[in-house]
């Protein structure tokens, strides 16, 4: 299991709307993300920053599988133009994990 931390923003003005999504996320989009083997996923938002946080068995494998599932595919390109990032369908910042206990 691998523990994930990443980093982004939402443009300016957008706050709101990434809220209202984040609020009604398609039920087969975490049918994906769970067969992917993501668990515990939460994101915190401060301003326009979001701090997301997850594990996973395998990233890579969980990445290229959701990359290839048409509900992932069509949930990034409505997120994309809310995102703050010069490549909006990986606005991805991975954050390196310095401390961790249990």
């Amino acid at each position: 299991m691998v523990r994930i931390a990443r980093w982004t923003r939402v443009k300016a003005g957008c706050e709101a709307e990434y809220k209202k999504w984040h609020r009604e996320v398609w039920p087969g989009l975490l049918a994906l993300m769970s067969h992917a083997g993501i668990r515990n996923y939460s994101i915190y938002m401060h301003g326009r920053d979001l701090f997301s946080y997850l594990e996973v068995d395998d990233w890579d494998a969980a990445i290229q599988y959701l990359g290839q599932q048409e509900v992932a595919q069509r949930w990034q390109e409505l997120m994309a133009p809310l995102m703050d990032a010069s490549d909006a369908l990986s606005p991805w910042l991975r954050i390196e994990e310095v401390f961790h206990t249990d």
